[in-house]
C-alpha cells in the first residue's frame, strides 16, 4: 500500500512539474502581448529622466531605444530588439559604448499579458531582464547580472 501511494505521489509530482514547466515557457504565438510596449516610457530621476521608446517594425520584430536625458543633453544608452524566430522569442540589447563581438541574446522564457522575462544565465551582464506592466500606463523594467564579479540590478519604473 505504501509503495503504491509513493508511486502515485511521485507520478503526480512529475506530471505537475512538467505542466508547470510548460506553462512557464514563452509561446511565440503570444508575441501580440508585446503591443503594450508601443510608445515612449519615461522615468523621472533627480538629475533628469530615462526614456525608453518602442516601435513595432513588423509581425516578428519590436525595436526599442533607451536615452538618458540630463540638463538638456540626450545620450543614447542602448538599442534593443525583441524578435520572434520560429518558436522562440529573443531580447537582444546593444549597449552604446560597449559593443561586443557576439550579440547578446536573452531567450524570452515567460511571455504573458503582464510582461515577460528574458534570460541567458551563461551571459555575464545582463543575465536576466524582466518587464512587468502594472497597468496600461505603468511599466517596471529590471536588469540583472554579474559584472566583474559583482552582482548588479537596475530597476526602471516607467510611466506613459
Amino acid at each position: 500500500m505504501v509503495k503504491k501511494l509513493l508511486w502515485s505521489s511521485s507520478l503526480l509530482l512529475i506530471i505537475l512539474g512538467c505542466c508547470l514547466q510548460a506553462s512557464a515557457q514563452a509561446n511565440a504565438g503570444d508575441f501580440g502581448y508585446l503591443n503594450k510596449l508601443e510608445g515612449t516610457w519615461t522615468m523621472r530621476t533627480k538629475h533628469g529622466a530615462v526614456m525608453e521608446a518602442w516601435v513595432k517594425r513588423n509581425d516578428s520584430t519590436w525595436t526599442g531605444k533607451t536615452w538618458r536625458v540630463a540638463a538638456g543633453d540626450t545620450a543614447l544608452q542602448q538599442s534593443v530588439e525583441l524578435v520572434r524566430r520560429g518558436a522562440d522569442v529573443y531580447f537582444i540589447p546593444s549597449y552604446t559604448g560597449h559593443e561586443t563581438f557576439a550579440p547578446i541574446r536573452l531567450r524570452v522564457r515567460v511571455l504573458k499579458a503582464i510582461g515577460f522575462v528574458a534570460e541567458d544565465l551563461k551571459n555575464d551582464f545582463p543575465q536576466k531582464v524582466t518587464y512587468r506592466f502594472s497597468s496600461e500606463k505603468m511599466l517596471e523594467a529590471r536588469v540583472q547580472g554579474t559584472r566583474d564579479g559583482t552582482v548588479e540590478e537596475y530597476i526602471f519604473k516607467y510611466s506613459k
